[in-house]
């Protein structure tokens, strides 16, 4: 199992559309079994990947959990009206199974996709004790090991979240627009990483960086932001990118991946190949 987070701290960068692309890709045409987990409390992943109809009725049911259950796992049970006392419930024994929605399932040795789906009301987690930061990588460790993939999904910030992220993961992959103000952001972010990787005395790797939302015809300063990168962070930069599309955008609204909404359109055909170099560089 390798944990991988789509990290950027800037949001409108297209992350979320290459973590669930690529996520699905592993999946669909590379028969892994992944695992996507939506660490984000404003819940874009699970928008993305569910309707709306089935994301209520996941978060209505009490023997389903999400990301939050994960974090914060006792909740008051039922009252005995013997004894007065309430037991508690504690949902980090829940199965994984419990915690995911089945996204696609090609059959045995055919792939898989699974979401441990994320919730608004996960952002009650923000100033929980110390040490809630370490639970998402203890419960992936102990239930999530037949996943081949698991990709992290983080949110646009620094926060417990984040941490929390980092802390599970191997490795980390960065989206990123090539504009002058994505771009600046790049160096605090790596900053941040050395600094709070070394404070908990794990090592992370960087998977690369992906180029997204890239214009067409490409304009003077994102030409230019893109040959830069390239030439100061060499082997960093995927060969591939992907394009600003209408058609991604109508993917998002079919809750399916682009190249099923539509496998003939060029963002289809970009998101194979970042899939594929993606395994290779992993």
């Amino acid at each position: 199992m390798q944990v991988i987070s789509f990290m950027n701290m800037k949001g409108g960068v297209g992350k979320t559309t290459l973590a669930v692309n690529v996520a699905y890709g592993l999946a669909y045409f590379h028969k892994l079994n992944v695992l996507i987990v939506d660490g984000d409390p404003q819940f874009n992943a699970s928008q993305y990947l569910l309707s709306t109809k089935a994301y209520i009725q996941h978060l209505g049911d009490p023997k389903k959990g999400t990301l939050k259950e994960i974090f914060m796992p006792k909740k008051p049970g039922s009252v005995n009206t013997v004894t007065g006392a309430a037991k508690p419930t504690d949902k980090s024994k829940m199965s994984l199974g419990a915690c995911t929605c089945s996204i696609f399932d090609g059959g045995p040795g055919r792939g898989k996709l699974d979401l441990i789906p994320s919730t608004l009301s996960l952002i009650e987690i923000e100033t929980s004790k110390r040490g809630t930061e370490s639970k998402l990588k203890n419960y992936l460790n102990e239930k999530a090991t037949a996943y081949d993939y698991v990709i992290i999904d983080c949110p646009p910030t620094i926060s417990i979240f984040t941490q929390a992220a980092i802390l599970a993961s191997h490795k980390y992959l960065v989206p990123i627009k090539p504009d002058p103000l994505s771009i600046v952001g790049l160096p605090l972010l790596e900053r941040w990483l050395e600094e709070y990787s070394d404070d908990a005395g794990i090592a992370i790797k960087k998977v690369g960086l992906v180029f997204t939302l890239v214009r067409g015809p490409l304009p003077g300063a994102m030409r230019d932001a893109m040959d830069d990168l390239r030439k100061n962070r060499k082997s960093e930069v995927f060969n591939h990118f992907l394009s600003q599309a209408t058609d991604v955008a109508k993917s998002v609204d079919r809750h399916e991946p682009v190249f099923l909404y539509n496998s003939n359109c060029k963002a289809a055909r970009q998101i194979r190949e970042i899939t594929s170099e993606f395994v290779a560089r992993t």
